[in-house]
């Protein structure tokens, strides 16, 4: 698992890239399609938010879940890493691989 470059995550899985774009500016994407990924930006009141995007449509709008704001910046990278984590998860479950699909 490569290491986190933040203050707030030791690693994330494989597969994925880490982008900072600035002091607390993160996306997290998955290497195999980059129109998945989850951000994570402060607000303009000091809190942050976290918005997963699950794809992007042929107009350049992405496919936003839900994004989760008004948290502390802790809680923001706790919050950004679950989401990483369970979107791998799901994408290695859907794919069939073997580590996912423990469950035969």
């Amino acid at each position: 698992m490569p290491a986190s470059e933040t203050a707030f995550i030791d690693y994330y899985p494989g597969g994925w890239s880490e982008e900072i774009h600035g002091d607390d500016f993160v996306e997290w994407v998955y290497d195999a399609d980059p129109a998945v990924f989850v951000r994570l930006e402060p607000s303009m009141e000091g809190e942050f938010a976290v918005t997963p995007i699950t794809g992007v449509n042929d107009r350049g709008e992405e496919f936003v879940t839900r994004p989760l704001d008004g948290l502390s910046e802790e809680e923001a990278f706790d919050v950004a890493a679950t989401l990483v984590y369970a979107i791998n998860g799901a994408i290695g479950r859907v794919t069939g691989v073997e580590e996912f699909n423990g469950d035969a």
